[in-house]
């Protein structure tokens, strides 16, 4: 009885360090998951939020905000970040789906971009 215990422990051990390597490998944002999100946006679909998750991971912060329209209703807008290695790639979803295309890491969004404004500040009270 005391033999076989004694063989299966160095197996226990080998399989439950791959385990913890293993859970350490979490996703990795980069350009080729970008393109990805991009593909799928110029084919005319709209990810969501938990879409987007499965692909990049989870954001590095998040921000939560209101914005307005013209139809005078404000809609709830979140706003991603990832970084990697000091660069940052920022996300935009209305009503929890992506709003448009990604850049990559270490390209600046055209200045005409939609969403790309600052969040709106709230009042201290």
């Amino acid at each position: 009885m005391v033999v076989a215990t004694v063989r299966s422990m160095p197996a226990s051990v080998l399989f439950s360090t791959l385990i913890l390597g293993l859970s350490a490998c979490g996703p990795r944002v980069t350009n080729r998951n970008i393109d990805a999100l991009n593909a799928q946006i110029d084919s005319g679909r709209t990810l969501s939020i938990k879409e987007v998750e499965a692909i990049l991971g989870q954001p590095n912060r998040e921000e939560t905000y209101q914005i307005e329209q013209q139809t005078v209703r404000e809609l709830p807008m979140v706003r991603y970040y990832y970084v990697e290695n000091g660069q940052t790639v920022e996300l935009h979803f209305i009503d929890n789906k992506l709003q448009n295309r990604v850049v990559h890491f270490g390209e600046k969004p055209p200045e005409n971009a939609p969403l790309h404004m600052p969040p709106k500040a709230t009042p201290a009270n």
